[in-house]
């Protein structure tokens, strides 16, 4: 004879069932939920990398960053500024001996150039392909303006004849001038990912790059950290920043860089600075031992 379950056992063993299908339910729920998650981080990650090789593919294909933007840049804006910082350089290394009188002249030689200088970068200069020159081209004009403002506040200055060259350079408003070269040579290292690695650049670049770092990157890219570390230490020089590069690429190649303890880019800038140990022409001085390979703009920065 069959026995009844009480209303007691009844009510237990229905919830012994309700918990077994929660159980499982449960399982099937979480195991869902994590095949979802998984298949909608990598269909984000494939996106993602779907993205990149669109943006890459249009550089090409619409020859973002074309050579022509590079050569107009150079002749009509770079060129320009590199003749006022050679000028600029040129005079403040004769500046200790000179007397009041022909400080003055310099001064006003300076101002000269700069207005000229001004002038050029005020041209309309067309740069259909490449936005960061054209941000570079607004910089460069406002860093010539800054410049001529400065050297006339201290031509007007009584104790400008007492300053040295490093004192009338922190004079000067190169914040423009920094911003520019920054933008210019993130340019170039833009022209590089498409052309020539056909890979895509960094989404940040580190806070400092240490030596074994700094030997994978293309040459491109190390001269935009250079120019970014130029900025950061606030470095204006008669060279620019492939030369730093390059003063790099050989102390890092060779054995003093252990011998003096540098292991990373902020501590190379920081030695060949203080040591005045980079140069205007530089880099072309090594260019065909060390870098004859190396793919560039047909522009005369690098030839």
């Amino acid at each position: 004879m069959n026995k009844r379950l009480s209303r007691s056992e009844f009510l237990f063993a229905y919830m012994i069932i309700i918990s077994l299908a929660c159980l499982v339910g449960g399982f099937f729920f979480g195991a869902y939920y994590m095949k979802s998650k998984i298949a909608s981080e990598q269909a984000a990650v494939l996106e993602q990398q779907r993205l990149e090789a669109e943006r890459e593919q249009q550089l090409r294909e619409q020859k973002l960053y074309s050579e022509q933007d590079f050569i107009r840049f150079y002749y009509a804006i770079y060129a320009p500024f590199l003749e006022l910082k050679r000028n600029h350089f040129e005079k403040m290394e004769a500046w200790p001996n000179l007397d009041q009188t022909k400080r003055k002249e310099t001064l006003k030689s300076l101002i000269d150039a700069a207005k000229q200088t001004s002038t050029k970068l005020e041209k309309e200069v067309p740069l259909p392909t490449s936005p960061l020159l054209v941000q570079a081209h607004s910089q460069f004009q406002s860093g010539a303006r800054a410049y001529l403002d400065g050297m006339k506040q201290l031509l007007s200055d009584q104790n400008s004849n007492a300053l040295t060259p490093d004192e009338i350079t922190i004079r000067l408003g190169l914040t423009s001038w920094f911003q520019a070269n920054e933008q210019l040579y993130h340019s170039l290292a833009v022209w590089e990912s498409a052309y020539v690695t056909k890979q895509p650049l960094p989404k940040e670049v580190p806070d400092n790059v240490s030596i074994d770092q700094w030997k994978r990157l293309p040459f491109h890219y190390k001269t935009y950290i250079a120019a970014l570390s130029m900025t950061a230490h606030k470095k204006w020089g008669d060279y620019n920043p492939e030369d730093l590069t390059a003063r790099m690429d050989l102390l890092f190649e060779s054995d003093d860089v252990k011998n003096l303890g540098i292991k990373d880019v902020n501590a190379a800038v920081k030695l060949l600075t203080a040591t005045d140990a980079v140069h205007s022409g530089d880099f072309k001085e090594v260019k065909n031992k060390h870098y004859n390979r190396l793919k560039t703009p047909e522009i005369p920065l690098y030839q």
